[in-house]
């Protein structure tokens, strides 16, 4: 049975019960109440805020050289101080709605009520793969969905319905009733506008929505939703449906996963199914599509999912539901590539060329450095600035880590026109921290100074106090690492920078490499320090480990010391915010150590995972669903360590099964069935002639694509 569909008994109680439809570019979260419908709504650019170059600080510069002093003289607490007053944004920061930063919020609220009582047979669904919800209850029927190429939510109520009617708590919004539309307008400070039309045919209503705002347009946005709608209703409700059902299906259909029948409980509601998720095979499988569902509704507009993707119910929501970019982003889109929803990460890659830009003032300012920087979180408008607390703001690395998206797509694709796009920006980032770098003065190695480990402390051993400033990270070198061989790939490939490469070539040579402490551990800081929270829900030190491939079965020392790394997490109480765990089972699939990576995905369904599938850090947050989605498919089928592997990491759980359409690094599409924990069938595809190394079995081939199937059963 295949695992494509989430469904109900009873209409949604709170907004962590209602459904999430989304285009990219507009959300809906379907309640499906019984004489009450609401439906809560979301548009991308839905933010509050405006672009402000004044948060660099200029006083980070001027006591960089102090705070580099009292670090290297070990007066770590000194340090900490100094770094609380000045390696800090000037002004009031971020996570304030009425900031220049600003949040992204609501779009408002449908409500339809109903003339009736009777909730007879109610029955609530969430249908993946056509993009579509259906609420159904007596001789009530409703369908909600949301077209992408028409960028209209679309409502269908047969039954009888007595109004429909926009609800804000924000201030300031003008909401005109006319006959058969709602108009509402306001500012954000950008204006913004959501409209609603309806029309009756027969015994049904229909209900047609959209919204716009005036994010980096000249256009009035009420001028378009009026011309979208105009264009909408006259391709009728059935070419709309037509046309989600067939973009859905076809974007999702690319790839699939299945497990055996007997595992599956799909006639069990899903929240019930969510609440006990042991011995449910077929929950994976249903977890694994609604993350790409998710990511699909969520990126395919101007700006990438953020925080909650694309739906938020909040008016000042947590942590402004933004864009982190200490791992959250990055986490957004692990599986995107692999998946083949290469699309969908186009949004990202505006958004990397933006930080790349407005962080050259950044390094500027805030290091008197040249290239480009930018630290733990940002918004629509590019801020790259420090954060107002170094123990999470002060992380410099930051849009380093997304560039590691590019060179993902160079490596998937093989299209070099990627590097010579993206090439300023990288160099504009490797330039930045061979000029930031300096020496530690008690080891002879390049650090970041003043640096913190996302969002850890230690223990400082001069007075016993908890801080987060050091010299060097671990997770600070291995993405310096990264970028810099990255950097000198891509100018070879090229043909250019000879001399820039020997500059990172030197560069490199003097950058600490992975060290073990004491506990049998890779160690998180340069120094051996002891934690201030052992089970912290980052695990930085382990970037090496995944997302990266620093730490593979070709470095056994490393290997071994990262099993000991994340046991000393679980075992002190880490893996508790839905983003860590998925990040836990992301690691024990690098780790081939199947049954561990599916008991963190039980545990991720279990204690993280909300009755409507989103996942909870708590509050609900969107990188542990994509997390998630990418650890199942990093259990499946890895390709970072110079070959192509099928299930290196099959859990006890899943001896039998199928996945097809999955993409390998060298842009090879894969399929493959497995019985009793071994490969029977297997389809590899390529660029004819093309060549890659396929770990089978057990066995190394080398395989040369076939030009008419790329079958390659004879090797089973």
């Amino acid at each position: 049975m295949k695992e494509n569909k989430l469904w109900y008994q009873t209409p949604a109680s709170d907004w962590n019960e209602a459904l999430p439809l989304g285009n990219g570019k507009l959300g809906m979260m379907v309640f499906g109440g019984v004489t009450e419908d609401r439906i809560q709504l979301n548009e991308e650019t839905f933010w509050t805020g405006w672009e402000c170059s004044e948060y660099d600080n200029p006083k980070t510069y001027e006591h960089l050289d102090e705070m580099r002093r009292l670090v290297f003289e070990g007066r770590y607490t000194e340090a900490q101080e100094l770094c609380n007053k000045y390696l800090v944004c000037r002004g009031e920061g971020h996570h304030d709605v009425s900031s220049a930063f600003g949040s992204y919020q609501t779009a408002g609220d449908l409500y339809i009520t109903l003339p009736t009582e009777s909730d007879a047979g109610y029955r609530r669904e969430l249908f993946l793969d056509e993009g579509r919800a259906k609420v159904s209850f007596g001789d009530v029927q409703k369908e909600y969905f949301i077209s992408y190429h028409y960028n209209t939510a679309v409502i269908k109520v047969t039954g009888h319905t007595k109004e429909a009617s926009l609800r804000y708590e924000r201030e300031n919004t003008m909401i005109i009733h006319e006959e058969n539309e709602i108009l509402a307008e306001g500012y954000l400070p950008t204006k913004y506008t959501v409209l609603v039309r309806s029309e009756r045919k027969e015994n049904a209503l229909y209900i047609y929505i959209t919204a716009a705002t005036a994010y980096k347009t000249d256009l009035d946005p009420t001028e378009v939703c009026r011309e979208t709608l105009d264009r909408a209703m006259k391709a009728d409700y059935d070419e709309l449906l037509r046309d989600t059902r067939t973009y859905f299906g076809s974007m999702l259909g690319r790839v699939g996963i299945t497990f055996p029948e007997s595992g599956s409980k799909a006639d069990i509601p899903t929240d019930r199914r969510i609440a006990e998720p042991e011995n449910d095979i077929g929950l994976v499988e249903l977890y694994f599509n609604f993350g790409r569902y998710l990511l699909l509704g969520s990126s395919r507009g101007k700006l990438p999912a953020n925080l909650q993707g694309i739906w938020c119910q909040d008016y000042n929501p947590p942590w402004s539901s933004d864009y982190h970019i200490n791992i959250n982003i990055q986490m957004n889109y692990w599986f995107a590539e692999v998946c083949n929803l290469k699309e969908l990460l186009e949004p990202f890659f505006d958004m990397i060329k933006m930080i790349a830009k407005s962080g050259e003032n950044t390094a500027r300012i805030a290091y008197g450095c040249p290239g480009w920087v930018a630290h733990f979180t940002t918004n629509p408008w590019g801020y790259t600035s420090l954060g107002t607390n170094p123990r999470y703001g002060a992380f410099a690395t930051a849009g380093a880590w997304c560039i590691r998206h590019i060179k993902e797509r160079w490596l998937y694709s093989g299209d070099d026109e990627i590097l010579r796009e993206f090439y300023p920006i990288i160099k504009g980032a490797s330039t930045f921290f061979c000029a930031y770098l300096v020496c530690d003065p008690r080891n002879g190695y390049l650090v970041t100074v003043p640096a913190s480990s996302p969002e850890n402390r230690f223990i400082s051993p001069t007075d016993g106090s908890c801080v987060s400033v050091c010299a060097g990270t671990t997770m600070d070198t291995s993405i310096i690492r990264e970028l810099l061989e990255f950097n000198i790939q891509a100018a070879n490939v090229l043909g250019e920078d000879a001399e820039f490469v020997k500059k990172l070539e030197d560069t490199l040579s003097l950058l600490m490499p992975l060290r073990i402490g004491k506990y049998g551990q890779i160690m998180e800081w340069s120094e051996d320090f002891e934690e201030g929270e052992p089970g912290h829900r980052h695990i930085s030190h382990l970037y090496g480990l995944y997302p990266a491939s620093e730490i593979r079965q070709s470095t056994p020392e490393y290997f071994e010391a990262a099993k000991k790394t994340i046991e000393r997490r679980l075992t002190s109480g880490g893996g508790h915010t839905g983003w860590s765990r998925a990040w836990i089972i992301n690691f024990f699939a690098r780790l081939a150590d199947g049954n561990s990576a599916y008991e963190n995905l039980v545990a991720l369904f279990k204690r993280s995972t909300l009755p409507n599938m989103f996942d909870n850090h708590p509050p609900f947050q969107i990188d542990g669903n994509f997390g998630g989605t990418a650890g199942i498919t990093e259990m499946l089928l890895q390709s970072h360590d110079g070959c192509i592997e099928l299930i290196p990491a099959l859990p006890d759980a899943w001896k039998s099964g199928e996945f097809y359409g999955l993409i390998a690094r060298g842009g090879f599409e894969v399929s493959a069935k497995w019985e009793n924990n071994r490969i029977i069938n297997c389809n590899v595809k390529g660029k004819e002639g093309s060549k890659c190394r396929l770990k089978l079995n057990g066995k190394m081939i080398e395989l040369t694509i076939d030009e008419i199937t790329g079958i390659v059963n004879e090797y089973i």
